[in-house]
């Protein structure tokens, strides 16, 4: 699990929503949030689906698919990756909206 975590908003606000993952300042990702399905997950820096994980709010199941964009190097490991989903996620369901910056420090 990361120590230090932060998402911010790339998109213009309408969903899917995209992400840029800033985790420990050593490695960073992409997620989208889908609100219509409730869920998260890998992208491209243009947001196309890449990676192959994904997770929903209404299973909170990490799930992966054998799908991966032949130009995306998968940036974080699975761990990294239902952190970064279940915070979102969380934060989501919690404002009702998607949020513009969720951060998380782990001591």
């Amino acid at each position: 699990m990361p120590h230090f975590f932060q998402l911010k908003m790339t998109s213009d606000g309408t969903s899917p929503h995209l992400y840029h993952a800033d985790v420990e300042k050593t490695r960073e990702a992409f997620l989208a949030l889908d609100e219509e399905s409730a869920t998260v997950y890998l992208t491209d820096a243009a947001g196309n689906p890449a990676g192959g994980m994904r997770m929903s709010l209404h299973s909170g199941d990490l799930e992966r698919s054998g799908e991966q964009s032949r130009d995306f190097t998968e940036s974080i490991g699975a761990e990294d990756f239902k952190s970064l989903a279940a915070h979102l996620l969380m934060e989501w369901q919690k404002q009702g909206k998607a949020p513009a910056e969720v951060r998380k420090f782990f001591v």
